[in-house]
């Protein structure tokens, strides 16, 4: 990351200064998998759901809904439903966070709250699609789009995430990405197929 005052090279230079946020989170993320690694033979998979599960909890202080909450934890939906399901305790403290972030006017708003924006960012470098990382922080299609062309910050932040994204994609995934259209192929009728001969 550069020395410099965030604001100059974000005023200046949004696109180099994007690269340099993104590129921050990308070293945040190594260094929590690295230290999740460095735990690995200690940590139970008990351990690992209670910090996922905390994550939820978090992120639903920060108003996000049940996609947001299972996103930032690093789960499918699904699996956040399931413990909810099989826990009364977490689903309370799920609950209890989101009644929080309401009382407390916490609004979602990937725009206003840098802790959603971090969500929306962190899935986009995930690999999950630009308009499905909006509507995981509650944003609507439009309204995403209007916000990433509206503020060129966003914007820039966006396409770094997208762009870091692609770097680290795997070659055969690139591939696909790339393919656009429709693929013609010809399938050929199967031969009739010749009656044994009865002995």
């Amino acid at each position: 990351m550069s020395d410099r005052p965030v604001g100059d090279m974000a005023a200046e230079r949004p696109d180099a200064w994007a690269e340099d946020v993104v590129a921050g989170l990308e070293a945040a993320r190594a260094a929590e998998r690295a230290l999740a690694e460095a735990l690995r033979p200690a940590m139970s998979l008990k351990e690992e759901k209670a910090q996922r599960r905390a994550e939820a909890v978090r992120a639903a202080a920060m108003g996000l809904g049940p996609e947001g909450c299972a996103s930032a934890a690093g789960v499918s939906t699904r699996l956040l439903a399931s413990w909810r399901a099989e826990d009364p305790v977490f689903d309370a403290a799920l609950s209890a966070a989101r009644s929080l972030a309401y009382v407390h006017d916490v609004v979602p708003d990937v725009a206003a709250n840098p802790a959603v924006l971090r969500v929306a960012l962190d899935a986009i470098l995930s690999g999950v699609p630009f308009v499905s990382a909006g509507a995981l922080v509650g944003a609507k299609r439009d309204a995403f789009y209007r916000l990433r062309r509206g503020n060129p910050r966003l914007g820039a932040l966006f396409g770094a995430a997208q762009n870091a994204r692609r770097r680290t994609m795997p070659p055969a995934r690139k591939k696909k990405a790339e393919l656009k259209g429709y693929r013609l192929v010809r399938i050929d009728a199967p031969k009739a197929s010749r009656a044994d001969p009865v002995r």
